[in-house]
């Protein structure tokens, strides 16, 4: 019977190229896909009855079937690493499952945690997707924590003290954004003293570009000017142009970057 060109493939890999019977390899001799049980004895082309042979021991063999008991320990063995693998696969499949159920289970609890911060709100199943990915991005903790911040810092009551609606639709979207925050603080500790800087300087300067500002500071940061150096600089100048002078004056000339 005629096997495939991909079944024969497989069944080289599997046997690394090399004759079960002699250990003779390729590509210094033929192989063959030989049946442990011959054809003319119903053996089938299953993967379990096929093996690897070298042309002189499939000759041979020829129809006889091998009783050598290293051939039937090598078909057991094949046997155990697949029923192994299905194990391990089935493994894999529960552990999987069973970290979704924690995210579920996350989600619903930061949920009810939210719902207590904003009494009188519930949150819709757009609220809970995206509770879910941020719990599975940043974690739980993070989270609540940021629930706890941006309720602190957003949520604003009517004169009948109850919670207006767009001050919680600002405060729920601001989570996400206090999460990462937090995790670029997490990353980058000296990140809090660069935008307390900044804050000076918006404070002094008529013009301030926010984001180059960090950017340029995070660069001196990294060149080794220290941390009150920087801030000094922003204490000690006027205006923008200003300021970016006086950055690069301490920034060590074979460290600096090129900021306009």
């Amino acid at each position: 019977m005629s096997i495939s060109k991909k079944i024969r493939f497989e069944i080289f890999k599997r046997d690394k190229f090399t004759c079960q019977y002699c250990g003779a390899s390729a590509p210094g001799t033929v192989l063959h896909v030989d049946h442990i049980q011959p054809v003319s004895k119903n053996g089938e082309d299953d993967i379990i009855n096929l093996i690897t042979a070298c042309f002189d021991c499939n000759m041979g063999k020829k129809d006889r079937e091998l009783s050598d008991e290293s051939v039937m320990q090598k078909r057991k063995k094949q046997l155990d690493d697949l029923q192994e693998r299905r194990e391990q696969i089935e493994m894999m499949v529960e552990w999987q499952q069973s970290l979704m159920g924690l995210d579920e289970e996350a989600a619903i609890k930061a949920k009810e945690f939210w719902e207590e911060l904003v009494a009188g709100y519930t949150l819709n199943e757009h609220g809970i997707k995206s509770l879910r990915q941020w719990i599975i991005k940043y974690g739980l903790k993070p989270v609540l924590e940021s629930m706890r911040t941006s309720a602190q810092q957003y949520l604003k009551s009517d004169a009948e003290e109850k919670l207006t609606s767009d001050s919680v639709s600002k405060s729920f979207n601001m989570i996400q954004k206090i999460c990462a925050g937090k995790d670029r603080f997490d990353k980058k500790p000296y990140l809090k003293d660069l935008y307390y800087i900044r804050g000076i300087m918006r404070n002094r300067f008529s013009y301030l570009n926010d984001w180059k500002a960090i950017e340029i500071m995070e660069g001196a940061y990294k060149a080794g000017v220290e941390i009150d150096d920087i801030k000094q600089v922003a204490l000690d100048t006027k205006n923008w142009t200003e300021w970016q002078a006086g950055i690069t004056a301490i920034t060590p000339s074979d460290k600096k970057d090129d900021h306009e």
